[in-house]
Parts: structure tokens; C-alpha cells; sequence
């Protein structure tokens, strides 16, 4: 090995690169890190530093070329152990993906005019993805649903994907008590993107169960800021009489209050990553019902310290899971309990740690 290693710096990486470089110093390895910010919060950690001219789109694919040639242009990329980058997706770098690909959203997309948009617009991405990406020497990925994911509509192969799970962001979440309004059970889910992010079929389960409990003993509250500006789906809400169920609410800037008000907490996704909102509420001590096509799934054990419900019927499915928790309110401490010591075990030092005893074998 040579020991050297180079870090593209992102965004998402803020997350977890001080203990990925902090491990490298601590096994003497030399850390070059190529930046396409001005001032960077890591320079003064690595070794040395490249400042990069290129602006990289990650909407944009032909930008993914400049920033390789411009790498290429600065450095011999033979010199490195390993190039690691965060969802760009470069020949030569060792890739860590937190979103799922664009084939596999076009594969769980029921509009069939959406499917032909995003194959028209995505072309070349889709191309990349299912051809380039093989090319690499070690990717990186949030959940065995990308695992999955990336194996079959990438050509990747499933020996060389590494599964680290991410921490959780909000280092104020506690562990709150029970909520203890006995008249009412409360569903709570966040749905910034309403369609994406399970929206409907959280509204689909409320459909099946208002049949059943009057808006008295069943409410949800659903963050999604933009709901003001939704005029189909205000609509949808008042037509079929959900309006008396739900309650909008914009975006919260204290979670730990929104968690507080709810007896559990809904990641119903149509696709999703990882979720990270699943751990959010397993720490604040918040039962939680997940869908199959939620990367966060592979933490749950149903029923035992959480629910999963199967994404290919959701309104049943989800109504069925909503029901049981409701039935059993009172009585989930120790599901909670051990939700929490899942939650609590996710950090993202353990994220850097796993991703770095991947790399490098001692």
C-alpha cells in the first residue's frame, strides 16, 4: 500500500470526515484533500490541499468529466490507495451513496409519463450509472436496499459494496416520555417531498382507517412546508373527508417538539435510502412503522423494536401496522426501550469507522 489517500470534499461529508481524517493520522496515512470551496473547515487536518476550478452539478453529468480531467490534470491518480468521493461517481474513486439510483426511481415510478420523462431527461446519468460505475474499486452505501439497488441496475458487484449505516444529524433529540393523551392516537410523518416521501400513502392508510375510528381517536400531523401551494393535493384531502384527520404543519425547527406531540412516527416512502428520520424518533423513545422500500428497515426487527410494512399494497399494509401500535399503546415500553439502544448504537464516527476498516485491513 502506498498510504496515501485523496478526499473530494462534499457537503454530506461535514458529516463525518473529521473522524475519517483522524483515522487516517492515527495509522500514518497521508491524507490530500481536492476542495471545490474557497475556504474549507478541513485544510488545516489534511496534508495537503487542492483547490479545485471546476463547479461540479450534480444535476449536470458532463460536469462529473471536467472534474476528472481536472484531477487527472493535477496529480497521477496511481499514486493514492483510494479517491473517496460522495455520490459523484468518478472512474477512479471509491464511491459512497446515500440516494438511490435514477433506474431504480424509474422502476418504482407508477406514472408512466414520469418513467419517460426521467429517461429522457437522464439519459446520459442512467448510461453512466449502468456502465461506469463498475469501473470503481469500492463503493459505499447506506443500506443493503442500495446495496440491492446499485448491484442490479448498476453492474456493480455485491462483493465489493460496503453497507455503513449513517448517524443521526440532531445531536439535541432526548429521550422523551410517553405521550399521554389517552383520547387520541397520533400518527406523525415527515413528507417534504409528498409523493417521494410516502405522502399518499400515509393518507391511503388514513382512508382505510377512518372507516373504523372517528377523527377523535385517530389524527396525524404531517410536516411538508410547501403544503400551502399544493392545491390538488388540499383537494384530495377535502374530498375524500381527510381534512378532519390531518393537520399540515410547516417546517419545525424544534423536532424534539413535533416528536412530543405524537405516539408514533411513520417513514412510509416510496423509495427511501436510509431514512434518517427513523432513528431520529427512535431516540426521542417514538414507536416507528417503516415501509420494505425504506433503507432504514434493516435496523428493524418487526416488532420488536419497530414495525415494517410491505411497500406493495401500502394503504392496507400501513393501516394494518397502525392499528396494531394503536391497540397496543401502553404497552411498547420495551420495544421502545430497545429502539432506542438500536438508534443509539448509529454514529457518525461508526459511519467514518466502518467505512475506513473497509479500506484499510490491520
Amino acid at each position: 500500500m502506498k498510504n496515501k489517500i485523496a478526499i473530494i470534499e462534499s457537503g454530506f461529508m461535514s458529516n463525518y470526515i473529521e473522524e475519517f481524517i483522524q483515522l487516517c493520522k492515527k495509522h500514518n496515512i497521508e491524507v490530500h484533500l481536492f476542495t471545490f470551496y474557497r475556504n474549507s473547515n478541513y485544510e488545516t487536518l489534511a496534508d495537503r490541499v487542492f483547490k479545485l476550478e471546476s463547479v461540479y452539478r450534480p444535476k449536470k453529468f458532463e460536469t462529473k468529466t471536467i472534474v476528472e480531467e481536472e484531477i487527472k490534470s493535477l496529480v497521477n491518480i496511481d499514486d493514492y490507495d483510494y479517491f473517496l468521493t460522495d455520490c459523484m461517481g468518478l472512474s477512479f474513486t471509491c464511491n459512497i451513496f446515500h440516494n438511490i439510483s435514477l433506474t431504480q426511481r424509474m422502476s418504482i415510478a407508477r406514472n408512466p409519463i414520469y418513467r419517460k420523462i426521467l429517461q429522457i431527461f437522464h439519459k446520459k446519468q442512467i448510461d453512466h450509472e449502468k456502465h461506469y460505475y463498475k469501473n470503481c474499486p469500492k463503493m459505499v452505501v447506506v443500506s443493503n436496499y442500495l446495496k440491492e439497488d446499485y448491484s442490479k441496475n448498476c453492474s456493480y458487484p455485491k462483493e465489493k459494496i460496503i453497507v455503513a449505516y449513517p448517524g443521526t444529524n440532531n445531536d439535541n433529540l432526548i429521550n422523551l416520555p410517553e405521550n399521554t393523551s389517552k383520547n387520541t392516537f397520533t400518527i406523525g410523518a415527515v413528507t417534504c417531498g409528498f409523493v417521494t416521501k410516502g405522502g399518499y400513502n400515509v393518507l391511503g392508510a388514513l382512508r382505510v382507517l377512518k372507516k373504523k375510528y372517528s377523527h377523535t381517536q385517530l389524527k396525524a400531523r404531517i410536516i411538508n412546508p410547501t403544503y400551502s401551494k399544493q392545491k390538488l393535493l388540499k383537494l384530495f384531502v377535502k374530498l375524500t373527508g381527510l381534512n378532519r384527520y390531518v393537520d399540515f404543519l410547516p417546517y419545525q425547527k424544534d423536532i424534539n417538539k413535533f416528536y412530543k406531540t405524537v405516539d408514533c412516527v411513520i417513514c412510509a416512502s416510496n423509495y427511501e435510502a436510509f431514512g434518517r428520520v427513523v432513528t431520529e424518533a427512535m431516540l426521542c423513545n417514538r414507536p416507528v412503522i417503516v415501509g420494505s422500500n425504506v433503507g432504514a428497515a434493516d435496523i428493524i426487527q418487526d416488532g420488536e423494536n419497530g414495525f415494517i410494512f410491505d411497500n406493495k399494497n401500502p394503504a392496507k399494509n400501513l393501516a394494518e401496522k397502525i392499528e396494531t401500535v394503536m391497540q397496543n399503546k401502553g404497552h411498547l415500553q420495551n420495544l421502545t426501550k430497545e429502539a432506542y439502544r438500536t438508534a443509539k448504537q448509529l454514529s457518525w464516527q461508526n459511519f467514518a469507522q466502518s467505512i475506513f476498516y473497509s479500506l484499510y485491513v490491520f
